[in-house]
């Protein structure tokens, strides 16, 4: 598994957006650390199988067109026969991404540019750690960063094996949803233009 396109990638989004926003010269990292906790709850949120209290416990992996409200027909017949919906082409959907996938490279994007901030840009895989439910996994990656916030924090500094630990416990987040590495690649890039795109319309 190479992960130097992702950390060169976001290197170059993280200079785009400190240039953009006159953020040079700035210690960023304690609002990465935030953002990456924020994230994490959103993909969560995502998820959904930890909502015991709910009968939705389905992730969100499409989002259901709000004019058909996932039917993809009209209500009204024509000549006899439903219409394909106008606003998704009968599709059901709203968009063709993913949610959860989206949020989970959302999260891979603070993970790099943790690893570049902090001098890891060489960061290996160490491979799969993997809980026993997925609620867990979440549980440990949030551990993940508290620790490696603590421990710069307490030291001032962040050795290579906990940010590795914060790498290898997030891919094996992403495995444990059910993503391929293709699917993480494909997404990642994706979201990483459009990333770019948005700091050009000054999001």
């Amino acid at each position: 598994m190479n992960l130097q396109p992702f950390f060169t990638m976001q290197k170059k989004l993280d200079a785009h957006i400190v240039e953009d926003k006159g953020l040079e010269g700035q210690d960023l990292l304690d609002k990465k650390i935030l953002g990456l906790f924020t994230e994490l709850g959103e993909l969560a949120n995502e998820q959904r199988s930890w909502k015991y209290w709910s009968e939705d416990q389905e992730p969100r992996t499409k989002i259901v067109c709000i004019a058909c409200h996932g039917v993809g027909e009209v209500n009204e017949p024509i000549g006899g026969h439903y219409m394909d919906c106008p606003h998704c082409d009968g599709s059901g959907l709203e968009e063709t991404t993913n949610p959860l996938l989206e949020e989970y490279v959302d999260d891979l994007h603070f993970v790099f540019s943790l690893g570049n901030d902090l001098g890891y840009s060489d960061a290996e895989y160490w491979g799969t750690i993997e809980e026993k439910t997925i609620e867990v996994q979440f549980i440990e990656c949030q551990g993940a960063i508290f620790h490696l916030y603590l421990h710069r924090k307490v030291t001032g500094e962040v050795p290579r094996d906990i940010y590795e630990l914060l790498l290898a416990r997030f891919i094996s987040l992403g495995e444990m949803l059910g993503f391929t590495w293709d699917q993480i690649e494909q997404a990642y890039y994706s979201k990483n233009k459009i990333n770019h795109e948005r700091q050009e319309a000054g999001y």
